[in-house]
């Protein structure tokens, strides 16, 4: 199973905890320089080693897919070297994923056996009309939707696949038998989300599982622009928007201001107690946090599709193009603290996260929720 990412929101009561699906992705325009990766491979009953027809194989968080045939057999191409995250699904079997590391092109195979599906434990089903169960359904659809101009043009189209649970100490839970289908009419998606867990408890929530997109069918030119713009409306701001401009070192260009935390061991104090112990001021630590460029944050990796994001320490950014709160009265703006406790993740140079290594984000790039979200293949036009 891939790591998780947590993300936490804080200062702000308002704010809610997520946990999203960690974005694995592929860069096709330095797929270019590195050279393309073929998968091909074979789809099978775990315990029979029948073949499994007609299986969705697909790269996580994207609209890279493929359907297995009638054999069991699929091919993906045109991927680019790097880490990936495979997924297999299908009707009654157990959805098996992996991550992959391939750092030369070529032909790659990649066999997926799939256990028959358990039942649900510990999980309490609701019928479908019944009144406590539309109740806790209202909150999950408020947490995996969100609230956005985009949520009302948001719907769950099967949420009798969502197995519903509330715990004696107050945590709802919940489980899906099926993917859950969500259609996103505001960014023209079809997201098949399979939830491996998901946890709301006291305002936060937690949640993880695979998610395959699927491009909607505009019905005229009309449409198709303005998913377009809604598109490039959820860019701005996003995690990947920030991510994309450390690596392009524009980050106050495109409208972030980013601040390292500096450790104590470096830090200097403004005013001391005087030798006679009179006077006593508090000790206040300044230049507490200084203003960080993206080049200082971002190394090269492994790999022409890799770049390293580094700090030691906490990160605090702030979009000066969102008004929001924060913890410093001049500057009014939507705030975010990014902890990496491994000291660094590994993304692309177009800002997805492939190797997240435990990072944590609390503030409001906390609150990215399916009304906002776009596939990791997703591209600006630039």
């Amino acid at each position: 199973m891939h790591p998780k990412v947590i993300l936490k929101n804080c200062f702000i009561p308002t704010l809610r905890l997520i946990a999203c699906i960690v974005f694995f992705t592929l860069s096709h325009a330095y797929a270019q320089q590195a050279g393309t990766v073929t998968l091909t491979g074979k789809v099978t009953d775990n315990k029979t080693g029948k073949p499994l027809p007609f299986a969705n194989v697909f790269i996580n968080n994207s609209t890279i897919g493929t359907n297995a045939d009638e054999n069991g057999n699929y091919k993906l191409g045109n991927l680019a070297v790097g880490n990936l995250e495979m997924v297999v699904s299908f009707l009654g079997f157990e959805t098996d994923k992996q991550t992959l590391r391939f750092e030369q092109p070529g032909v790659k195979t990649v066999l997926f056996k799939l256990r028959e599906g358990q039942q649900l434990q510990g999980v309490t089903i609701y019928a479908k009309k019944n009144k406590k169960r539309e109740k806790n359904l209202k909150i999950i659809t408020r947490e995996l939707l969100g609230n956005t101009p985009f949520s009302k043009h948001c719907r769950i189209m099967n949420p009798e696949v969502l197995r519903i649970s509330k715990d004696d100490d107050g945590h709802l839970g919940a489980q899906t038998t099926s993917p859950l289908i969500i259609e996103n009419t505001a960014l023209g998606y079809r997201i098949h989300q399979d939830l491996d867990d998901f946890d709301y408890f006291s305002g936060k929530v937690y949640y993880g599982g695979s998610t395959r997109f699927e491009l909607l069918v505009p019905k005229d030119s009309l449409q198709k622009k303005q998913w377009r713009s809604n598109q490039k409306i959820a860019y701005q701001g996003s995690l990947k928007h920030l991510l994309a401009s450390m690596v392009s070192d524009s980050l106050q260009e495109q409208g972030f201001k980013v601040y390292q935390v500096i450790p104590d061991s470096l830090r200097l104090f403004k005013q001391v107690r005087n030798p006679n112990g009179f006077n006593i001021l508090s000790n206040h630590l300044h230049n507490r946090i200084e203003a960080v460029r993206g080049f200082r944050l971002v190394s090269p990796g492994e790999l022409v599709t890799e770049r390293l994001v580094v700090s030691m320490t906490q990160l605090e950014i702030f979009n000066t193009k969102k008004k929001g709160r924060s913890p410093y009265s001049d500057m009014p703006y939507a705030y975010t603290q990014i902890t990496m406790p491994q000291g660094y993740m590994v993304i692309t140079p177009q800002g997805w996260v492939v190797m997240p290594m435990g990072f944590e984000i609390a503030g409001d790039l906390g609150n990215d929720r399916f009304s906002t979200l776009l596939p990791a293949d997703w591209k600006r036009d630039d």
